[in-house]
């Protein structure tokens, strides 16, 4: 069976789909019939034989193929096997819906004249190297460019000394559904280590009144009554924020939905 699959180089739409005179179907086909021709080449047709892989390929396919209809017909181009191939094999173990959803519409994006040019394949290395958390994060970011914080911070008097109570104190944790909100501050940083977000260290000067509502929800009062004024004279904000870089914003606009 394995060898056959091989010398006969089979159609992976007809592994996938019953009917290929479907239009959605076809769209598919046009745009990634040379990047399954090449997948063919690297045993694809024989991964699908594991029942397993073959469920998870077509619900990401089914996928893609509905975020394909909303592409006009005249827009839709071939995708670039350099880009289409490591999708393709992304899509046959990616499980995570989170995660599946920046590879099928980075893919739609490159199979669509009209935005093929933002399509990137660094872009896979770095959805890649993404949580679940930190894609709801990246959807949220095409909204939000900039993402204000406050570090807490206790003074100790001497040469302006002073020591982080709680830092990168932002709405975000209320805002976007987290798994895992006391990984925040990884997120953060894999963020910035990605060249997605980029640390002003400075204040935000058009939003006062965010900085007012973080400091509110992390009870900022509070923690003012619980410093030690044996050691430290008194309690203060350091007032920042994270903004998207051009390139985060060429990566958003290639893998979240408009």
């Amino acid at each position: 069976m394995i060898a056959e699959l091989i010398k006969g180089s089979p159609n992976i739409l007809e592994l996938i789909y019953k009917d290929l005179a479907q239009p959605s179907v076809r769209a598919v086909g046009s745009a990634l019939g040379t990047v399954f021709e090449f997948s063919t080449s690297f045993l694809l047709p024989v991964k699908l034989l594991n029942e397993k892989i073959k469920l998870i390929f077509t619900k990401n396919l089914n996928d893609y193929k509905d975020k394909l209809e909303k592409v006009s017909e005249e827009k839709i181009c071939e995708v670039h096997p350099q880009i289409g191939i490591p999708i393709i094999e992304k899509l046959t173990c990616t499980t995570n819906a989170e995660i599946a959803d920046l590879f099928t519409t980075l893919l739609v994006n490159a199979s669509n004249i009209d935005m093929v040019n933002t399509a990137h394949p660094s872009f896979i290395n770095i959805i890649e190297r993404l949580t679940p958390d930190e894609a709801r994060i990246i959807k949220y970011l095409k909204d939000n460019s900039d993402i204000l914080y406050c570090d807490f911070r206790a003074l100790t008097g001497k040469n302006n000394g002073y020591v982080d109570v709680a830092q990168y104190l932002t709405l975000v944790p209320f805002e976007v559904e987290l798994q895992y909100p006391d990984n925040i501050n990884a997120y953060f940083a894999n963020l910035v280590s990605l060249g997605i977000l980029i640390d002003m260290n400075g204040t935000h000067k058009l939003d006062q009144k965010v900085y007012d509502q973080i400091k509110d929800k992390y009870e900022f009062e509070e923690y003012k009554l619980k410093i030690d004024t044996k050691y430290f004279i008194g309690f203060t904000t350091n007032d920042s924020f994270f903004t998207v870089t051009d390139f985060g914003k060429l990566f958003i606009a290639a893998c979240t939905e408009s």
